[in-house]
C-alpha cells in the first residue's frame, strides 16, 4: 500500500490529516486540502450528485445513439462524445477527485480503436456513460459500508466496528482491513490508489487504525457526523428545516421513548417477519408455495390491520404488554409473551436488502411509482399509486430517523 505511483495519491499531513494528490500523465500534481479520513468519508458520502445523475440518465434514455436501428451513423457517436465530453464539468467543484478520475478514464477509452464490427459505435457510447457513472456507483458502495457499518454502533469500538464490516461485506473488509498498515511508519507517509473505490477503502483502513475520531450517525436526520468529545453523542450540529437537530431530536425523543418500549421493538419485528414472508410466498412458483408459510397479500392485510389496532390498544393503556404480544402473535412466532424474553428479528427489511447487496441502490431498484391493489376488505379492491419513496418508506420502516419517524407528526 506504500507503492508511490501516477493516478491519485494521498499524501500524510499534520495531525492525522491526509492530502489528496492529482498526479496526472504529465507529471504535474495537484494538492486538494488536506482532511482527517473520517471527514473525507463522510464527504463522500454526501456529495450531491442528483443533477448529475440526472444528465447521464438523460443521455441513456434519449440520445439517438441508443435507440433501435440497424446502422449507426458515426456522427451519431461523435455527436454523443461532444456531449458527454461535458458532464464531468459538473463534478469539478464539488468532487475533484471523481473529475480528475473520469478524465483519466475517459482518455484511455477514447484511445480504444474500432474492431470493425457492428455493434463498436454503441458499446463505445455504453462504456463512455458507464465510466460517467464510476462516481455515482463508488458512492453507492461507500453509502452502504457506512449503513452497515456506522448506523447503530455509536457505543462500539473501532474494532468492533470494523468486525461489523466484516460480518457483512468480508471481500471490503479485507481490502481496508487496518492490519495491513501495522508495520508502516506513523509519519510522512505516502499511499496510491487507482481508481475512487481503491482511495474510499485506502481511507476507511486510515480511520480504522486510529481512535482520535469516529464515524457515528445522527439520529435526528441520519447524517453522518463526526462527535466533538469521546463521549456518546445522539445528535450532529446541523440545523435542518431551519432547527438544530440537537433541538428537534431532544423534542422527537419522547416519541422514540414509546417506540423503544420492548413490546413494540416486539411487533415492529414481527411486522417485517410477516411483510418478508409475504414477499417469499409471492414471488415463489405456484409448486413451490407447499414448501412455505402460506402468507398471500389478505392474510398479510388482515395480520397488519389486527397489529395496528391492537398498537393503538396498548398505547392506550387498554392492553398490557402480554395481551398486546398475544393478540398480535396470531400465527404463534413467540415462545413466550414476556416482554425481556419475546424472541425478535434482528433486522428490518431494508437492512437486508443492503446487507445482501453492496450495489444495491434505492433510486434503480424501487420503479418510480408503481400501481399496487388494495385487496383488504375496508379498500374493496382499490388501486393505490405508490412512489419509489413510499416503497422505501415501507422496507425502512422500524429503521428511520427521528426526523422522518416524526417529523409531520
Amino acid at each position: 500500500m506504500t507503492t508511490i505511483g501516477a493516478g491519485l495519491l494521498l499524501e500524510e499531513e499534520d495531525n492525522g490529516c491526509f492530502s489528496v494528490i492529482l498526479h496526472y500523465a504529465d507529471g504535474t500534481e495537484e494538492h486538494l486540502p488536506a482532511a482527517t479520513p473520517a471527514e473525507a468519508l463522510i464527504t463522500a458520502v454526501e456529495t450531491d450528485y442528483s443533477d448529475y445523475r440526472r444528465e447521464i440518465k438523460r443521455l441513456w434514455t434519449e440520445y439517438p445513439l441508443f435507440e433501435e436501428h440497424l446502422d449507426i451513423p458515426t456522427a451519431d457517436l461523435e455527436d454523443f462524445v461532444a456531449e458527454a465530453l461535458l458532464l464531468p464539468s459538473l463534478l469539478h467543484v464539488k468532487d475533484p477527485v471523481g473529475f480528475f478520475v473520469l478524465g483519466e478514464f475517459l482518455h484511455q477509452s477514447l484511445q480504444m480503436e474500432d474492431d470493425g464490427s457492428a455493434s463498436f459505435l454503441l458499446k463505445a457510447g455504453q462504456q463512455i456513460l458507464r465510466i460517467l457513472e464510476e462516481p455515482i456507483r463508488t458512492q453507492i458502495y461507500l453509502r452502504n459500508i457506512f449503513e452497515m457499518t456506522f448506523d447503530g454502533m455509536e457505543r462500539t469500538s473501532q474494532r468492533e466496528r470494523f468486525e461489523k464490516l466484516r460480518s457483512v461485506y468480508p471481500d471490503v473488509a479485507r481490502l481496508c482491513d487496518p492490519a495491513l498498515l501495522d508495520g508502516v511508519p506513523e509519519s510522512g507517509r505516502v499511499f496510491s490508489a487507482h481508481n475512487l473505490l481503491g482511495l474510499y477503502l485506502l481511507e476507511l483502513a486510515l480511520y480504522f487504525h486510529q481512535d482520535k475520531q469516529r464515524i457515528t450517525r445522527c439520529e435526528y436526520c441520519w447524517g453522518y457526523f463526526i462527535p466533538k468529545t469521546k463521549k456518546a453523542t445522539r445528535y450532529c450540529d446541523r440545523v435542518i428545516d431551519g432547527f438544530p437537530c440537537k433541538q428537534r431530536g431532544s423534542r422527537f425523543q419522547r416519541n422514540e421513548g414509546r417506540e423503544k418500549d420492548e413490546a413494540l421493538l416486539v411487533c415492529k419485528q414481527l411486522r417485517d417477519r410477516m411483510y418478508a414472508r409475504f414477499l417469499r410466498y409471492k414471488d415463489a412458483l405456484p409448486e413451490e408455495h407447499s414448501r412455505l408459510v402460506p402468507m398471500d397479500y389478505s392474510q398479510y392485510d388482515s395480520w397488519s390491520e389486527n397489529a395496528r389496532l391492537a398498537r393503538m390498544e396498548y398505547l392506550r393503556d387498554e392492553l398490557t404488554a402480554e395481551e398486546f404480544l398475544r393478540k398480535i402473535d396470531t400465527t404463534h412466532e413467540l415462545k413466550s409473551y414476556e416482554t425481556g424474553k419475546a424472541e425478535l428479528a434482528e433486522e428490518t427489511v431494508w437492512q437486508r436488502r443492503v446487507a445482501s447487496d453492496l450495489t444495491f441502490d434505492p433510486e434503480s431498484c424501487y420503479p418510480k411509482e408503481t400501481m399496487c391493489l388494495d385487496l383488504s376488505p375496508r379498500a374493496k379492491g382499490t388501486w393505490e399509486l405508490v412512489t419509489r419513496d413510499g416503497l422505501r418508506r415501507h422496507d425502512q420502516r422500524g429503521h428511520q430517523s427521528l426526523r422522518e419517524k416524526y417529523g409531520k407528526a
